[in-house]
C-alpha cells in the first residue's frame, strides 16, 4: 500500500478526466485498461473498445467531466477512489447533465482505470 501508487492512480484519474472532455482518443488508450470494465450509471457495461468506439463516432461526447470531491483508499495490489463528478455528454438520445457518485480501481501492477461504476445522485 504505498501512497506512490495512489498518486499514480490521481493523476491517471486526471488525465482520463482531461482526455474525456477534450475527446482525445490517444490518450484514452493510454490511460484505459485493456480489460476496462466500465459500469455507467444507467447500468450499462462496456469494455474498453466500446467505450472508446462510442466517443471515436460521436455516439458519446464529453463536453465536461468536473470533479466535486474524491477520497483515495489505497489497498494490497490496487488503490481505490471514491468521488463525485459533475458529467455534461452529448449522447444520441440527447444531452445528459448527471452528477455522480463512482467508485474507480487502479491497479498497482498496471496504474491505468481498470473499473468504474457509477450511480446518479438523487437531487
Amino acid at each position: 500500500m504505498s501512497q506512490d501508487f495512489a498518486a499514480q492512480a490521481l493523476a491517471m484519474e486526471d488525465r482520463r478526466f482531461r482526455a474525456m472532455a477534450a475527446s482525445d482518443i490517444a490518450e484514452l488508450n493510454a490511460v484505459l485498461a485493456d480489460d476496462l470494465h466500465y459500469t455507467h450509471a444507467n447500468g450499462m457495461v462496456e469494455d474498453r473498445a466500446e467505450f472508446i468506439r462510442k466517443i471515436t463516432s460521436g455516439e458519446r461526447s464529453y463536453r465536461k467531466v468536473t470533479l466535486v470531491g474524491r477520497t483515495v483508499s489505497p489497498q494490497p495490489g490496487f488503490t481505490a477512489i471514491f468521488g463525485q463528478v459533475d458529467v455534461e455528454v452529448m449522447r444520441t438520445a440527447g444531452l445528459l447533465l448527471n452528477r455522480l457518485d463512482y467508485t474507480a480501481i487502479y491497479r498497482d501492477a498496471d496504474p491505468r482505470l481498470f473499473a468504474w461504476s457509477a450511480v446518479k445522485v438523487q437531487a
